[in-house]
């Protein structure tokens, strides 16, 4: 069963199919938040919109079954950020590309919800979460160098970068190597609450 997280001003739920239609309003139909994401190139119509939102939303249910992990929804708690339950994100983690790098960390906001530190509300939930399972002893994530927002998020949590890499064909396309960020276990839970943006 897929937990629901909550936080001071967030639900974490899980994701479902039904999820398209605001994965679309928010997510994919919006190319400042795209340009950041896998498969940007791939939203131009409303069509390809729709398709990559089932891909992402179908992606990220499937570990749970495999590997007791997933992505959840974001959605509105607090009435001060919008209308509540109303979706704005996801964040959770997806299984590992990089051999023993852990699962990796996504998430992505709706434009609205930029600049008011939710990302690292809703990481700071996941990380929690995921570090109570004792077979985890790391996690990573990737941005890319440009991504300012993103890598502030990734060090606030207590991430460190540790190398550039190749993922999600980010040479091929001309967008060159991604900023490979990692974190283990113990490390995360000696920072404390203070020491990680809490």
């Amino acid at each position: 069963m897929i937990p629901t997280l909550k936080t001071k001003r967030l639900i974490l739920r899980p994701l479902s199919r039904f999820d398209q239609d605001a994965m679309v309003d928010t997510i994919m139909s919006d190319m400042d938040v795209m340009y950041w994401l896998p498969y940007s190139d791939e939203v131009s119509t409303p069509e390809g919109q729709r398709e990559i939102a089932l891909g992402y939303i179908t992606d990220f249910i499937k570990p749970w079954d495999e590997f007791g992990f997933g992505v959840w929804a974001v959605c509105i708690r607090d009435t001060e950020l919008g209308t509540l339950g109303n979706f704005i994100g996801y964040c959770g983690f997806i299984p590992e590309q990089i051999e023993g790098a852990g699962p990796e960390l996504v998430y992505a906001m709706g434009k609205s919800m930029w600049g008011k530190g939710l990302a690292t509300e809703v990481s700071i939930a996941c990380l929690d979460w995921i570090f109570i399972r004792l077979e985890i002893f790391c996690v990573h994530a990737v941005t890319d160098k440009e991504n300012l927002s993103s890598r502030s998020v990734m060090e606030k949590i207590g991430m460190k970068h540790e190398k550039d890499v190749d993922l999600y064909d980010s040479v091929a396309k001309g967008e060159g190597l991604l900023q490979f960020y990692s974190i283990e276990r113990e490390a995360y839970l000696r920072k404390g609450e203070t020491e990680v943006g809490r």
